[in-house]
């Protein structure tokens, strides 16, 4: 009876968590598909998307043997708190050899009227009212509150809203622009650049300081997803190439660079 217990502890899945409000929950199933595809055939892990932060932000103070997929905006926001410091950062996203990127407003007009305008993005309604609010600091807060967005798939799908004039403006990636001149010319001379972000940290992956050996194996077959085609199609959905391997633990006593 002990022998069979410990079999079934031995092959039960670790769970890879993730929680981002830039990804609309009308893309989870899909990501999950996608992601297991390439986890069942590294080992005993599975994929699970988490829909609200308060869930997730439960599951990383009472799941220790979970590994962790967020943003870096809200890691640096959870290693603040006491009761999640013992978390560390073990991998960061990559998009053609960098760790950083920009979010951006593109519209036919030149000049950005937020509280006329529709706006299509991939994001969710929180994220794009907050990162709005970020580009555009001097408009009255209540403008924020009263956006009308347009939730699309893809930012693909956002920027061509614009060209169809089913939305005035779109909020998307400089990434995502460039692929849209790239396959429509036409639709991409259109558009004006409305404003911009700083630069933004990619995704990271975290568990907790006291790692076991499977979670050391579950931040290995993450780091090898670029090796394969399934891998690699998961990766792309989070819109990302590779994963940069973090080899320093994060000290507690300070925010991650």
């Amino acid at each position: 009876m002990m022998m069979a217990a410990n079999n079934l502890l031995c092959a039960e899945k670790l769970t890879i968590y993730f929680y981002n409000p830039e990804i609309n929950t009308t893309r989870s199933v899909i990501l999950k598909n996608t992601f297991d595809q390439h986890l069942q055939e590294q080992g005993h892990y599975q994929f699970q998307p988490v829909e609200k932060k308060e869930t997730f932000e439960s599951l990383i103070e009472n799941d220790k043997h979970a590994v962790f997929i967020m943003s870096s905006w809200h890691f640096q926001q959870l290693h603040l708190q006491p009761q999640h410091r013992s978390t560390v950062l073990a991998l960061r996203g990559m998009k053609n050899g960098s760790n950083t990127y920009r979010k951006i407003l593109v519209g036919k007009k030149s000049k950005a009227g937020l509280s006329t305008m529709t706006i299509a993005t991939s994001d969710s309604l929180t994220y794009s009212r907050s990162m709005l609010g970020e580009m555009f600091p001097n408009e009255p807060p209540e403008t924020f509150a009263t956006l009308r967005i347009l939730i699309v798939p893809k930012d693909i799908d956002a920027l061509m809203a614009v060209g169809f004039s089913m939305a005035d403006a779109a909020l998307a990636t400089e990434q995502s622009l460039n692929t849209l001149s790239t396959l429509y010319k036409n639709q991409h001379q259109q558009l004006a650049v409305l404003g911009e972000s700083q630069p933004l940290k990619r995704l990271v992956v975290a568990l907790h300081q006291n790692r076991s050996p499977q979670q050391n194996d579950a931040i290995s077959a993450l780091k090898v997803m670029n090796k394969s085609e399934k891998g690699r199609r998961a990766l792309h959905m989070l819109g990302l190439d590779n994963w940069q391997l973090l080899d320093k633990p994060l000290a507690t006593n300070r925010r991650p660079k």
